[in-house]
């Protein structure tokens, strides 16, 4: 759902959740379930783990009265902060979920629904459209103005408090095809395309979207302004920074930073595939994991610091930054902690991750894990960073936008 290697990498996960003996990953987890008494500890530890109903559970939104919501292979699920179901909709694998202002839930589907429901589980917008299918949530914009990509790489725009169609639509190019002149590069061609970004919100007037090997800079009225042919691979998920640069990885283990205007910045080449989405700190600095190590670069490019293990597990998401500085990482079966200069904190075992992480404000770390789960870890106690861009997908209700005049 996020760049082909983090696809790899939850695909693996999920396999050796499935097929390790039970007992082993219930130990993994120190045996902590939804619905028992926490252990008596001190310092980071598994608060609790829930069985959700269906597979391919989504990253998590957090409401702001810490409501947890989660998309999965059967439907829409709410739990509470201690892992108790508060309520259940069935739909057909619904994505990850953004929260509006209002607390509507707007979800994509793999089935190429979008819909939208209320936080106490109502059907409130489905339109009637198909759309091939999606692999990333929609940014959310002022006004309840939702921007979807889906699998071909088209891109849609949506009023849901307006109308159930869509407001203007820009399509990759189709062979054959004479009806739409202002063709987007690139091709929709089934077994062919390759959509792993999902699109981010600059301000109030401007999309940014990583669209196969391409960068497009979109007007939110659907004018097309700069596109690049960034890379010679797949472009994955975009991170914005305090400056408005853009940070965005290939599967060929190369990160870009673009000036706003769409011009190269600078590229740092790691080893691997970047994993998911960088993330950027207050000072600026950007995190990002390419499943081999986690790398530090300072905001002109150059590195700060990599860590590198022989022996570390495949980091399988992307990093996450706390309001401390706290970097988590997620491992196979396991979930690390960082200073901000790149010494290990601590690590503890886990389901192994199959959602990048997002922080609640107590501290407590939620994500998606061992594929049929819903995890739930103490970290150091501080909430998410407010930086430009802390996690993927930004912030708890997961809208994908960076504003910076709001800073």
């Amino acid at each position: 759902m996020l760049g082909i290697r983090y696809l790899a990498l939850r695909q693996r996960a999920a396999f050796l959740a499935v097929l390790l003996p039970l007992g082993f990953v219930l130990s993994a987890c120190s045996k902590k379930v939804a619905g028992t008494s926490e252990e008596s500890a001190k310092g980071p530890h598994v608060k609790w783990n829930v069985r959700t109903l269906g597979t391919g559970v989504s990253h998590p939104a957090i409401g702001p009265d810490g409501t947890i919501y989660i998309g999965t292979s059967v439907g829409v699920q709410a739990f509470t902060p201690t892992g108790k179901l508060i309520w259940k909709r069935t739909f057909t694998s619904p994505g990850t979920p953004v929260i509006s202002e209002d607390g509507t839930l707007y979800f994509e589907s793999h089935a190429g629904m979008v819909l939208g429901i209320s936080s106490d589980g109502q059907l409130v917008w489905q339109p009637k459209l198909g759309l091939i299918g999606f692999h990333a949530p929609p940014a959310l914009g002022p006004g309840t103005s939702l921007y979807y990509v889906n699998s071909a790489s088209d891109i849609y725009a949506f009023q849901p408090k307006q109308s159930e169609n869509y407001s203007w639509t820009l399509e990759t190019f189709r062979r054959g095809r004479l009806d739409t002149p202002n063709f987007l590069p690139g091709t929709a061609q089934k077994g062919l395309a390759s959509q792993n970004g999902a699109p981010v919100l600059l301000g109030d007037s401007t999309l940014i979207v990583p669209r196969q090997n391409f960068l497009h800079s979109v007007s939110t009225n659907g004018s097309r302004g700069w596109e690049l042919e960034l890379s010679p691979g797949d472009l994955g998920m975009a991170a914005v920074g305090p400056d408005s640069t853009i940070y965005v990885g290939d599967d060929r283990g190369i990160l870009y930073a673009i000036n706003p205007d769409g011009s190269q910045k600078w590229r740092f080449d790691a080893s691997s595939s970047v994993v998911g989405s960088p993330v950027v700190d207050t000072a600026g600095v950007i995190y990002f994991t390419d499943g081999v190590a986690v790398y530090a670069l300072n905001p002109d490019g150059s590195l700060k610091w990599r860590y590198f293990k022989p022996q570390q597990p495949y980091f399988v998401t992307p990093p996450t930054l706390a309001a401390d500085g706290t970097l988590y990482v997620g491992t196979e079966f396991g979930l690390l902690a960082f200073t901000p200069d790149g010494n290990l904190k601590w690590k503890i075992r886990v389901y192994t991750p199959t959602s990048p992480l997002t922080i609640a404000p107590d501290g407590t770390v939620y994500f998606a894990c061992g594929y049929f789960w819903l995890c739930a870890a103490q970290g150091e106690g501080a909430s998410l960073m407010q930086s430009s861009w802390p996690k993927p997908f930004h912030d708890l209700a997961n809208t994908s936008r960076y504003d910076p005049m709001a800073r």
